[in-house]
């Protein structure tokens, strides 16, 4: 890892002893500070440092901040990655939620901000900033213990702490997350369910469209090589996998439209390909209270584990059951995810599935089916209990 000193604005590579320091989220613009502007030189010169505190104001800023906090280091994507490696890319994006999670103090500079609004109005420059918008800035928000705001003019604007109620309102973030000094570890983790992280990710946007998936592997704990190219939906379904293999929460599932009616049904939640992965992250917008299915003891009812053969199936255990409720929804069966809507205990999450008679391979005792509608319903838990409980193979390509 390669910090700045605040002082002298040198770069420097850590290991494992790395110093106490700073880090900086802000939202990119045409001329910021590059990794070869501040690669080390065998000479340094008094000159070279006046030019960088000259032409890279932000860098200078942020630096002083950092001093006056104490740190002598700080780290500033834009210029302590040396992206003409493919190599080191991957392994700082990939590292990326640590490196914020492990920063004393998170500066969040807010270009388009104003320190005269008031930041709880709803029509505040802070309300309507581009930084809650960027796919990137999420961990950057929700992985440092400490995120300090600023202004276009530097002007202290408050703590993630102080405006966690105004932030969750912007955001959809629970308070609760954004008052957790640790949020990747494990157990915090387990607290909110996939369904309910990527609905944090669902209004966001990457100048890279593969980005959008590439900057939720630490919100989830996944790692995997970044494959620029291969496209924004392919990467976010690679991304749904390598969630896949790590958690058995169902919620990964629970995502799409609440039609009241099949004329609710717009075109777009038809599913190309009838995928069990959702094609990008907005199709979890309406997923924000979903929450793994609780026994009556209070206690997480988790199925067995996915598996992920590769021949385009999802192997999973399911309670299924022929679809009387909603006839009028134009499919065979309901699958009942083990997943409930918070505040509503009474209900489980579940979709509408269409039953293959026969696929060619698969053995006459394995259920396949396709999801063909983006769509979500809840159901009585008593039905859902009743259901059996199947082992069921469901398309996860699309």
């Amino acid at each position: 890892m390669r910090l700045l000193n605040t002082s002298t604005l040198e770069l420097r590579t850590f290991g494992t002893d790395r110093p106490p320091y700073a880090i900086l989220s802000h939202t990119w613009t045409r001329n910021e500070a590059p990794f070869e502007a501040f690669a080390p030189r065998r000479r340094f010169s008094a000159s070279l440092s006046y030019l960088r505190k000259k032409k890279y104001a932000k860098v200078v800023k942020s630096c002083q901040l950092a001093r006056e906090s104490g740190l002598n280091w700080i780290w500033i994507d834009t210029c302590c990655i040396d992206k003409s490696s493919s190599t080191e890319l991957t392994e700082a994006i990939n590292s990326m939620y640590a490196w914020y999670e492990a920063a004393e103090v998170c500066f969040a500079y807010m270009r388009d901000v104003s320190d005269r609004d008031d930041p709880v109005s709803e029509d505040s420059s802070f309300a309507r900033s581009i930084w809650f918008t960027r796919g990137w800035t999420l961990q950057e928000l929700i992985a440092p213990r400490t995120v300090e705001f600023y202004s276009a003019n530097w002007v202290r604007i408050g703590s993630k702490w102080e405006y966690a109620a105004t932030i969750e309102k912007i955001t959809g973030i629970h308070r609760t997350v954004l008052k957790e000094p640790y949020f990747s570890g494990f157990k915090t983790q387990r607290q909110y369910s996939v369904a309910q992280r990527m609905s944090w990710a669902a209004n966001r946007r990457t100048t890279r469209p593969e980005d959008l998936a590439y900057s939720l592997m630490g919100l989830f704990n996944v790692h995997m090589p970044l494959l620029y190219g291969e496209g924004e939906t392919k990467a976010f379904i690679r991304l749904q996998g390598e969630i896949a293999k790590q958690t058995n929460d169902q919620s990964l599932f629970a995502w799409g439209r609440w039609p009241l009616s099949v004329g609710d049904i717009a075109e777009d939640t038809l599913i190309v390909g009838g995928s069990l992965y959702a094609q990008h992250p907005s199709r979890f917008s309406l997923s924000r209270d979903i929450i793994p299915l609780r026994r009556n003891d209070g206690g997480l009812t988790w199925s067995s584990d996915f598996s992920l053969p590769n021949d385009g199936y999802l192997r999973i255990k399911l309670r299924v059951a022929e679809n009387t409720t909603r006839p009028e929804m134009q499919e065979s069966h309901v699958a009942f995810l083990e997943c409930e809507l918070m505040h509503d205990p009474d209900y489980v999450v579940g979709f509408f599935l269409h039953q293959y008679d026969r696929v060619e391979g698969m053995s006459a005792h394995v259920h396949v089916y396709k999801r063909k509608f983006a769509t979500l319903a809840k159901f009585p838990r008593k039905m859902a209990i009743k259901a059996p409980l199947l082992d069921v193979f469901l398309s996860s390509v699309y």
